[in-house]
């Protein structure tokens, strides 16, 4: 970006014809003032003063090599090209007469018996051109620039006049958000009354469904332990019932069933009900639950004596008198599934509670509403502040790149720099994107801040450090990532153009020089 207005400030002061001043061979016109053929030659470094003769002597004699610029003597000499046409330089002495041609003006080769041609003048036009073209285009991205400049400038000003009108909105939003929240909690206060009771009043008629559930299930189980009928239960008919046994030896003692009944020996429904049923209710297993009886023609083969059509008559039978005593015998009646009563659902409100509840759900949806229009703001706020805050430049000229992203296709993968945020790669096939680096600071020079970007913090590397990126931006008429590489492991480099970067050029100097 400044390279081309450093050239044109040198060629600026190169702007005049060459004049011939006589001075010895290699020295430049800045050092002329040294080399005073009427006096004794000083070394450049005061190191030592030597008769003017030996200097140019093709011998040594300054350690610093000053008395022999136009030789290869010294080791450490410079050899000054005049380079009419084009631009001064200065070679290692080493290459004078070497066969050669360093200066573009051949004076490094004067006693080689090399074949050179001045080539200065095609040099100079060349670069005349070259810098023509840099110039026009410092021209046009300026033009831009300032456009950037102007639109920054007004953007600013949008920007600030919004934080304070978004600033006064929110006031008012938060108003009204803590108006509606008091008026939300006073509706949710008799909502909540009016479920928890409903909610109780349901819970105790589960309670007692399930109660009674379960009376009647115990009823059921005193029926099938009752053998005989008679309304008590005996030790000798729950001794069948060897689930029941409390010491783990597989079978219901006498001791043990007289225990569950408390050291009585025979109990009536109340005292089971009351005492017994609560010891057995988790183990007890009613002959019901045992598996099916063999099919009819199973049952032929193990009992032959009972003929299948008397046993399915028994059965009828039996059926039929277990149905005619259902209504009277409380013992046989089956009791509902012990799973019906934990299935149930809570019935639906009622018509009171429900209006308590749209109440509620209005009040509550009048306050998110409102709370998520305040967290918008504060997020827009929050946003342009950032924004802001951030340094784009002595007059703004970048905020234009700010919530752009560039890319740059190579052969493996697909860079992107979205200015002020991050940098990403990502393959063309396959695998996931990885950060490059997150928006640090601005990474030019003191006296040219605004050239270098850089972007730090990133994917961690294997075994390595986080990945960061520098980007280098140079005046250009478009706004483009031209290049990408890896100078060191995790580091990369990027080339970004941006008219934002262009400075006014210099005027071109004129074709011809002397020298610096």
């Amino acid at each position: 970006m400044q390279q081309v207005v450093v050239v044109y400030a040198v060629l600026a002061v190169l702007g005049c014809r060459a004049v011939e001043v006589k001075r010895p061979r290699g020295v430049s016109l800045s050092n002329r003032s040294f080399y005073d053929e009427a006096k004794p030659f000083t070394c450049l470094d005061g190191s030592r003063t030597i008769p003017f003769d030996r200097v140019n002597d093709d011998y040594c004699d300054c350690a610093d090599g000053t008395d022999e610029p136009g030789t290869a003597a010294c080791a450490n000499g410079r050899f000054h090209c005049t380079n009419a046409g084009y631009k001064p330089q200065y070679i290692p002495s080493s290459r004078v007469n070497d066969g050669i041609c360093d200066c573009c003006d051949t004076t490094d080769e004067y006693n080689s018996g090399a074949h050179c041609q001045n080539t200065c003048r095609e040099m100079g036009r060349k670069e005349r051109e070259d810098l023509e073209k840099k110039a026009e285009m410092a021209r046009e991205g300026m033009l831009l620039k300032q456009k950037f400049i102007e639109e920054a400038r007004k953007g600013r000003e949008e920007k600030e006049l919004k934080l304070q009108e978004l600033a006064e909105k929110k006031l008012s939003i938060q108003t009204q958000v803590e108006t509606l929240r008091a008026e939300k909690e006073a509706a949710e206060q008799p909502e909540k009354e009016a479920k928890d009771a409903h909610k109780q009043e349901w819970e105790a008629r589960r309670e007692a469904e399930k109660a009674a559930q379960d009376r009647r299930h115990s009823l059921e189980v005193f029926s099938e332990l009752d053998q005989d009928a008679d309304g008590m239960l005996s030790v000798p008919e729950l001794l069948a019932h060897s689930e029941l046994d409390s010491d783990g030896d597989g079978s219901l003692s006498d001791k043990e069933a007289q225990d569950l009944l408390g050291g009585s020996h025979s109990v009536d429904v109340a005292s089971f009900q009351e005492s017994v049923w609560p010891q057995i209710k988790e183990k007890f297993k009613s002959e019901s639950d045992a598996p099916p009886l063999p099919s009819v023609e199973e049952g032929i083969e193990s009992h032959p004596e009972i003929p299948p059509e008397e046993e399915e008559e028994d059965d009828v039978e039996e059926g039929d008198e277990e149905e005619d005593d259902d209504d009277s015998d409380e013992y046989h009646r089956a009791p509902p599934s012990k799973t019906n009563v934990e299935d149930q659902e809570m019935p639906p409100y009622d018509e009171a509670t429900q209006a308590l509840i749209d109440t509620a759900e209005a009040a509550r949806s009048q306050y998110e509403e409102a709370e998520k229009s305040l967290r918008e703001i504060e997020d827009t706020i929050r946003s342009l502040e950032k924004e802001i805050s951030l340094d784009f430049g002595s007059h703004g000229e970048f905020s234009y790149l700010y919530g752009q992203c560039y890319e740059l296709s190579t052969s493996e993968y697909i860079y992107r720099l979205c200015p002020f945020n991050r940098v990403t790669q990502k393959p063309k096939v396959g695998g996931s994107e990885t950060n490059l680096g997150t928006w640090g600071f601005w990474a030019g020079p003191e006296n040219d801040k605004f050239s270098a970007m850089k972007y730090e913090q990133g994917t961690a590397c294997w075994q390595g450090p986080n990945r960061s990126t520098q980007v280098k931006l140079y005046c250009g008429k478009e706004t483009v990532v031209t290049s990408t590489s890896e100078p060191s492991r995790c580091e990369y480099l990027m080339e970004f153009f941006t008219p934002a970067a262009c400075q006014q050029p210099a005027e071109i100097p004129p074709d011809e020089h002397d020298e610096l």
